[in-house]
């Protein structure tokens, strides 16, 4: 269910490994506030993330992949 103005936000993530991007999206999927990604890309190393700002922190994407033991970043526009 999107926030109370309705706005998803979609990130930029590039994942070093791309066949883990598939794993790293299964995960983040769980996580409150993000769900499955809305823009999809051919490009094998990017993955964009669409989530709730209130619900979950984009900034904690590298950490969750590293717990993973997948190297990704966030590509800030």
């Amino acid at each position: 269910m999107p926030n109370p103005t309705g706005a998803f936000i979609d990130m930029m993530i590039h994942v070093n490994d791309p066949s883990a991007k598939l794993r790293l999206e299964a995960h983040l999927v769980e996580y409150p506030g993000v769900i499955k990604p809305r823009i999809r890309t051919h490009k094998t190393h990017l993955l964009f993330v669409s989530y709730d700002p209130e619900k979950f922190d984009i900034r904690s994407v590298p950490s969750i992949a590293s717990a993973l033991g997948i190297d990704a970043q966030i590509v800030e526009v």
